[in-house]
């Protein structure tokens, strides 16, 4: 394995990152800890360089993470670079590598600050060294008032290892929780950074794995995986020259009710730009004129007639209920016709809306519920969802047992058959727009069409990867006015890499 291989694929419980730190130290003895802190400061103080800071402040609890910024601190005073250091508690707190990296901060000539309310925060960066992944517990008023101070600041922060006051397993704060523009991490990504609170105030996050060795993290479960390009690779794989369009899925997408013919537009032709061979779709007679002018090479039926219906259903490859669906006795009628074949589903919107109403158990298909879906899926609100969504996931993936992709910033996805969960880190507030989630469904049905001998929770995931990323790519010219269609070049652009 290469270099960091295992700390950029996985995201660990933060318990697991301190005892891969804990079981690397004792392999190479006590000092080894400190040529870590040392090694943790030195990339931070570099990383930091690169935003041109004037000054800096660096804000010390007592312990490693505190170790952390005095060592920043002095690599500052030897660069030149105005400097204050104030730490929450009194020195004679500070103990083992701490202490030392304190008193080589004062060897450099640096001074230390006992905190005060009243104290002017006056560096344009603020390096947040006061808790590491240790914290447990509620913080005191001493600690409350210095991160208040450090979000009240204008100046930028940067926060050692976790934003001070968020808890690195559930990403849940302790009364308090420092706002940070970047995050440096070390050893291993925490699974708080990505949970609850995390994700709004790490900002943009970096990982070092400080040289650890590879073996320490084999014996620990990783709670997430990262969906990479790697992974992208190994599923979009090149096509042998003499395959026809039956070799490339054939997707049946339902939905398009009065008013929401635009959804199934959508839908559809993000199956055909992801490289589906066919696409049919069952809609409104309103919708199939839109289709047939604007996407011919969709095959659109505004049929309810069961027999034909049927037949249809038996012929394709995939089934997708539920953009524009709606929840009147037309949608109703398509819903349990598409839930009585045999075929894998993919249920959006509408279509889960139906199932929250009439909660049953069918397997063989992919939930893609938005937070407010999910909350009416498991009966309980939005913000349980979005407070621990690691067990939404599981409690939706066994409640209905089904493939789940829960979306959200960082989109989790969940397979019935195990495994570890994907994470999607891509994606940005520009894609929270109409038709996104349609798009989504139509890139989720393609490939689950084209790759039927294929992990199916490695299709979800690199679908999701590529309907974000694909995001991205269409924000460049701006998140605010984003809209669906924007990604289908990028769509098509990425599942020919």
């Amino acid at each position: 394995m290469s270099d960091m291989e295992l700390a950029e694929k996985y995201i660990f419980n933060s318990n697991d990152v301190a005892q891969i730190d804990k079981a690397s130290i004792d392999a190479k003895g006590k000092e080894f800890g400190f040529k870590l802190m040392e090694r943790a400061a030195l990339l931070s103080f570099s990383l930091l360089m690169k935003q041109n800071p004037k000054s800096i402040s660096i804000l010390c609890g007592v312990g490693n993470n505190a170790g952390d910024g005095y060592l920043i601190g002095k690599k500052a005073i030897e660069l030149g670079l105005e400097t204050q250091l104030i730490s929450i508690e009194s020195e004679e707190k500070l103990s083992g590598d701490a202490k030392k990296a304190m008193l080589a901060f004062k060897l450099s000539g640096g001074e230390v600050n006992l905190w005060s309310i009243n104290d002017q925060i006056n560096g344009d960066w603020i390096v947040d060294a006061i808790f590491g992944t240790g914290i447990n517990r509620e913080i005191d008023s001493s600690y409350h008032d210095a991160i208040t101070a450090i979000n009240e600041s204008k100046s930028k922060v940067i926060s050692i290892d976790l934003p001070s006051g968020l808890c690195g397993n559930t990403g849940k704060t302790f009364g308090a929780i420092v706002s940070a523009d970047i995050t440096v991490t070390f050893v291993g990504m925490k699974l708080g950074l990505y949970l609850d609170k995390g994700p709004n105030n790490a900002g943009k996050v970096h990982l070092y794995d400080l040289g650890v060795d590879e073996k320490f993290y084999e014996e620990y479960e990783p709670s997430l995986e990262i969906i990479s390009d790697k992974i992208l690779s190994e599923v979009i794989i090149p096509r042998n020259q003499s395959n026809h369009k039956g070799d490339h899925g054939h997707v049946l997408l339902i939905g398009g009710n009065n008013g929401m013919e635009g959804a199934i537009r959508i839908a559809s032709e993000a199956s055909l730009r992801s490289g589906s061979g066919l696409v049919s779709v069952i809609s409104t007679s309103r919708s199939c004129e839109i289709i047939n002018q604007f996407r011919p090479e969709v095959m659109c039926y505004d049929t309810l007639d069961t027999g034909i219906i049927r037949s249809l259903m038996d012929r394709v490859d995939i089934i997708g209920v539920g953009p524009g669906l709606g929840l009147n006795d037309w949608a109703t009628q398509l819903y349990e016709l598409a839930f009585d074949s045999n075929k894998y589903l993919v249920l959006d919107a509408d279509a889960l809306n139906i199932l929250s109403t009439n909660q049953v158990n069918r397997g063989n298909w992919i939930l893609t519920p938005h937070p407010g879906e999910a909350s009416r899926l498991l009966g309980c609100s939005v913000s349980d969802i979005q407070s621990d969504r690691m067990n939404a996931l599981t409690n939706l993936s066994e409640k209905y047992n089904a493939d789940v992709l829960l979306k959200g910033k960082y989109t989790l996805t969940k397979s019935i058959t195990n495994g570890t969960p994907y994470i999607v880190t891509s994606g940005n507030p520009g894609m929270a727009s109409a038709g996104m989630g349609d798009l989504l469904t139509g890139v989720i049905s393609s490939l689950l069409g084209q790759f039927p001998n294929l992990e199916k929770r490695k299709l979800i995931a690199s679908a999701a990867h590529i309907h974000s990323k694909a995001g991205d790519l269409a924000a460049q010219d701006g998140e605010r006015g984003l809209i669906a269609s924007d990604l289908l070049p990028y769509i098509r652009s990425l599942v020919n890499p």
